[in-house]
């Protein structure tokens, strides 16, 4: 026969499981908030890291390192980011016209790349590459840029080819400009941006 004092000590006994069942419960829930902030933490840390990871390539395999990008380029990589630049803005034909463009795009600074792309829709390039199935290729002289102190300063000197069905002709193109630095990226490989490009007299004779 169960007495009162036993049902009153199976109640303080299912009572006291209960509490512990309920603290042990937070608990567990505390604990995988916690585990869940600390690697979604890691995760995004992660992330950041590898957004701004180099792989460099040589003869002994890939490597990767931390991009800085406060690093001095080489004067190598200004030069070759100017000229991807130059034949990408002056080199195309009917089909490759605004692909190239937009590629270009990408390595200046937008108003100064927009500048350039107005100068071309009030010369009607398009539209003459279309009538007169015409494609233009360029040639690129000399760069030289001074990585000594940023902003970086450059000039380059180039002769566009515009190629006719039956006769070529030769557009010097040359321009001074300053370089700035950015974050690399597949279409900004050398992590630079041109700024002020400005069209001066072809002359390359001129300079030292």
């Amino acid at each position: 026969m169960v007495t009162d004092n036993n049902k009153l000590g199976v109640a303080v006994n299912f009572s006291k499981a209960f509490t512990a069942l309920k603290w042990i419960t937070i608990a567990a829930v505390i604990l995988l908030f916690a585990s869940n902030a600390f690697w979604g933490w890691t995760y995004s840390n992660s992330l950041k890291e590898a957004r701004q990871t180099v792989y460099v390539v040589s003869d002994k395999g890939t490597a990767a390192a931390v991009e800085s990008p406060t690093a001095t380029p080489s004067v190598y990589e200004a030069r070759n980011h100017v000229k991807d630049f130059m034949r990408l803005m002056f080199s195309h034909d009917a089909e490759t016209y605004k692909d190239r463009i937009d590629l270009a795009m990408k390595l200046i600074n937008r108003q100064d790349g927009l500048a350039i792309f107005q100068t071309f829709r009030e010369g009607k390039v398009l539209e003459n590459y279309n009538r007169y199935n015409i494609h233009t290729e360029l040639e690129i002289d000399s760069v030289k840029v001074n990585v000594a102190t940023e902003p970086y300063s450059g000039i380059v000197y180039s002769k566009q080819k515009v190629i006719y069905p039956d006769e070529v002709q030769y557009v010097p193109i040359a321009a001074k400009f300053l370089l700035l630095q950015t974050y690399r990226s597949e279409e900004n490989p050398f992590g630079l941006q041109i700024k002020d490009f400005n069209f001066i007299q072809y002359n390359p004779k001129s300079e030292p």
